[in-house]
């Protein structure tokens, strides 16, 4: 479970720093995927256990991860697709 924290949280690091190469919203998903990053790296456990004296539960941390998931994919745009361009009858006929 250790390693899986370890990767994931910096999955989602990286991640981060892929997404603030793009427009303005994605500024707002680059900080909540570093927020989600930091809650899963172990040593972040560790850090906030030594200076502040409390603990971030599994279950914490997975409703902070799930929200943060959610509200990334309300702010993501949403792109429509027109089908009526991918059914174009004559384009079969030549």
């Amino acid at each position: 479970m250790l390693r899986l924290n370890w990767f994931l949280g910096m999955l989602f690091t990286m991640t981060a720093f892929g997404a603030l190469m793009n427009p303005p919203p994605y500024v707002a998903i680059a900080l909540l995927f570093f927020l989600v990053g930091l809650i899963l790296l172990p040593s972040i456990d560790n850090l906030i256990k030594l200076n502040f004296n409390w603990k971030i539960n599994g279950g914490i941390k997975g409703a902070i991860v799930l929200t943060s998931l959610i509200i990334m994919c309300l702010i993501v745009p949403q792109v429509e697709t027109n089908m009526a361009l991918f059914t174009n009858p004559t384009a079969y006929l030549k």
